[in-house]
């Protein structure tokens, strides 16, 4: 009976370090990443998470002074070999005259999940208050 108390004991432990092993390596782990400063006043950031099912980004906007633009940002994903890209909107705030939201501000704006799910790339988009022109910066790639 010990022998067999025993046996169902080491069981137990193989498979719950196996199943402790296998556990993290699906978990995702948050990085952070920012646009370049195209602006000096206008900034994307946040956070992203890669794993094997999909991703999801993290976006807070940030303006340091009223000057006529408000910060975006705009979101590029491909698949594995490059040969399909999908772009997201321009994400940015809007006042309640539903104008591009401009003055000092630093919020979260939302998660962005969609597109394809092997490279992500971020840039910044200045939107002109009064017109909602859009003027883009470099993409940089975040994965």
């Amino acid at each position: 009976m010990r022998r067999i108390a025993a046996a169902a004991l080491a069981a137990g432990a193989v498979l719950a370090a196996s199943v402790a092993v296998a556990g993290p390596a699906d978990a995702a782990t948050a990085h952070s990443w920012q646009t370049a400063d195209g602006w000096g006043t206008l900034r994307g950031y946040g956070t992203w998470t890669h794993t094997s099912s999909g991703h999801s980004v993290k976006l807070y906007l940030q303006d340091s002074r009223k000057n006529g633009w408000s910060p975006g940002v705009q979101f590029r994903t491909y698949n594995s070999g490059y040969a399909k890209k999908t772009d997201s909107v321009v994400y940015f705030f809007v006042d309640k005259y539903n104008r591009p939201a401009d003055g000092t501000f630093s919020q979260y704006r939302g998660a962005y999940t969609k597109g394809y799910n092997s490279h992500l790339y971020v840039r910044e988009v200045g939107v002109r208050v009064s017109d909602r022109h859009l003027t883009a910066g470099p993409w940089k790639k975040l994965y």
